[in-house]
């Protein structure tokens, strides 16, 4: 009995320390991206919105600095949308997601510093270059750079290459049915060609056996009318007869023979005896 308990105090043991680890190892957890860091990030993004508004607001007057203002707002939630998704990609589209999230971050930070510059006036003012840049560069480097990205990540998003292998296969799918359409239409056109050629030729053939029926027929009513003008024994009603039907005769014509001429008019042929 003693050893039986000693076994149970070390499995129990054993199970206790198990049970530790597994507790140990769910407590356990990776940083994330989330939590301090994001709200961290929120405030940098917000604070630098603000510098890129209040830099093209208080430099250029009226409703275009108001404008500017909101497109720099716009351009700084840009990069926060390519700072929350970079992570979640891959491949090219990825890589292009890093690029424009540093190059817009760099802007809005190059922007804000100037806009620091401004506010705390430690050194020489820059309110005429800053003008000018706000006036006539601003605007279509902030509106080019966002068209930009938004054409380069839809091209390079992975839908935009399942759309253009599905396209591909319809496309290939459209030609062949064009084909096939084609071909049927051909074959029609030969079937009704080949029809027209067999009913020329059967109409041929009803022509020709009628032209043979019309003259068989016409070699027997003429043996008929040879047989019964032969059986005629009397000459005058042959001939009356011969005579109603337009002919003289019912025997082919003969050939007139010329008869020799007699012995005494050959001697005297001028031929045969020539002057001495």
């Amino acid at each position: 009995m003693g050893l039986f308990d000693l076994n149970k105090l070390l499995d129990k043991d054993d199970k206790t320390r198990g049970e530790s680890l597994m507790e140990e190892a769910r407590s356990f957890d990776l940083a994330g991206t989330g939590g301090f860091l994001a709200i961290v990030k929120y405030l940098i993004f917000a604070i630098l919105a603000s510098l890129n508004f209040h830099l093209f607001y208080s430099h250029v007057p009226g409703i275009w600095g108001v404008a500017l203002g909101s497109v720099a707002i716009l351009f700084e939630a840009c990069c926060v949308y390519f700072w929350n998704k970079q992570n979640k990609s891959a491949g090219a589209h990825k890589i292009a997601l890093q690029a424009f999230a540093v190059l817009f971050t760099t802007i809005s930070f190059i922007h804000g510093c100037a806009a620091l510059y401004q506010i705390s006036g430690v050194g020489p003012t820059l309110e005429n270059t800053i003008y000018n840049y706000s006036k006539y560069l601003a605007f279509p480097l902030l509106f080019g750079l966002m068209a930009l990205a938004v054409c380069v990540l839809h091209g390079l998003h992975w839908s935009t290459a399942i759309s253009e292998s599905r396209a591909a296969s319809l496309l290939a799918a459209e030609r062949g049915r064009a084909q096939l359409v084609t071909q049927a239409l051909e074959l029609e056109h030969q079937s009704e060609i080949e029809n027209s050629r067999l009913a020329y030729f059967e109409h041929k053939s009803v022509l020709e056996e009628k032209l043979v029926s019309a003259m068989e027929n016409y070699i027997q009513i003429k043996e008929r009318s040879r047989r019964a003008m032969d059986s005629v024994s009397d000459p005058e009603l042959r001939q009356s007869l011969l005579n109603a039907m337009g002919r003289t005769s019912t025997s082919a014509p003969t050939q007139r023979r010329i008869n020799p001429l007699p012995a005494a008019a050959q001697a005297s042929d001028p031929k045969d005896n020539p002057p001495s």
